[in-house]
């Protein structure tokens, strides 16, 4: 009798262990938020600098990003939130307002200079700590990087500039430390066994697909080559939105036939939208660089998004005004997440977009 009761206690344990590393544990009790739907898996892949006119319009060479409009939903008033690249990063995942310093991409100063200032509002706290809360699983697959948490050096009073910057001789290539959101919050970078679970490199994603092991939140970055940002790229006699674009068509049809599957949901943005090289242009076009209704009022410029799921409306397009403090509340409503970080408490979630989603 001992011995029976000693198994069935091992086997609830089990069970319950088995529920808190699931992608989707507690799916079925987490409430519905502002008609945010829940997926079991969320992928966010981020590009560089360019606005929705280039990239979705008649002449784009991405022909590729442009065909996922007919498998979901097409966002052409999205916003990112400042120039240049890091503070756009950091918003999507914290909430946290444009710094003096990620304004400028931390350039020319240390990484553990840069990461200081996020550790200071709301104690640093960002979706990562959300997700775990919740026991919700995720990682960051950082493409160029060649082991898991790779960054700069990262040591108090180390002010030596941080060298990864994309394009790189360092050893690391194309990637970037100001792509990499998550880097960027003391409670994950300075927790060496933490980073190094979450911080993967992209060829990672492609092992997980395989073992079925995708987490429930997966943010994706290129690099600076496949992202977009270069033009041309390192070592190539092209970039920009060509390069991109092969990157999404070489790599996105296995992820979106496997989130088709699980009950997934990928999400498609730029960090920012072009800056002209006329500063007057910012001002009177308004439709490119305003967004009144927007958290961050579209200061980032115009940059469109697509969701991309086969439970979305097909191939219609939203023009609710969003920026990145939109995308991180609506990933909080959508894990059941109720506490909105930063200026996502303020800003719009995506209900209009996923109006009219099938139950899954």
């Amino acid at each position: 009798m001992h011995l029976r009761r000693t198994l069935a206690a091992l086997a609830g344990t089990a069970l319950t262990v088995g529920l808190l590393l699931s992608p989707h544990a507690g799916a079925a009790t987490r409430p519905v938020l502002e008609g945010i739907p829940h997926f079991d898996h969320v992928v966010v892949l981020v590009e560089e600098n360019e606005d929705a006119t280039t990239t979705f319009g008649d002449t784009s060479p991405a022909v590729y990003l442009k065909s996922l409009r007919k498998k979901g939903v097409f966002l052409p008033n999205y916003f990112g939130t400042g120039h240049a690249s890091l503070d756009n990063y950091i918003a999507m995942v914290s909430g946290q307002p444009p710094y003096p310093a990620t304004m400028g991409d931390c350039a020319g100063i240390s990484l553990w200079t840069c990461v200081q200032p996020q550790g200071l509002q709301n104690g640093g706290r960002n979706l990562a700590d959300q997700l775990e809360a919740a026991k919700l699983s995720w990682k960051s697959y950082q493409d160029g990087t060649p082991t898991p948490c790779f960054h700069a050096n990262y040591a108090p009073g180390d002010l030596t500039p941080d060298p990864y910057q994309g394009a790189s001789t360092t050893g690391a290539k194309n990637y970037a430390d100001r792509h990499n959101p998550f880097l960027y919050f003391p409670d994950v970078i300075e927790n060496q066994a933490r980073c190094a679970a979450h911080q993967r490199p992209f060829t990672d994603l492609a092992k997980d697909l395989k073992r079925n092991a995708l987490p429930a939140f997966s943010f994706v970055t290129p690099d600076t080559c496949n992202d977009g940002h270069d033009d041309p790229c390192a070592g190539r006699k092209v970039g920009g939105l060509t390069t991109a674009d092969a990157f999404l068509k070489n790599n996105l049809p296995a992820l979106l036939s496997w989130l088709a599957k699980h009950n997934g949901l990928l999400i498609v943005n730029f960090d920012e939208g072009f800056v002209p090289s006329d500063p007057t242009a910012v001002l009177t076009s308004s439709g490119n660089y305003s967004c009144p209704t927007c958290a961050g009022l579209g200061l980032g410029g115009r940059t469109g998004a697509i969701l991309v799921s086969p439970r979305l409306r097909q191939g219609v397009s939203v023009t609710t005004g969003y920026d990145h403090y939109s995308l991180l509340r609506t990933l909080e409503d959508g894990f059941g997440i109720s506490e909105h970080l930063g200026q996502a408490a303020a800003a719009t979630p995506f209900t209009d977009a996923f109006a009219g989603t099938r139950a899954h």
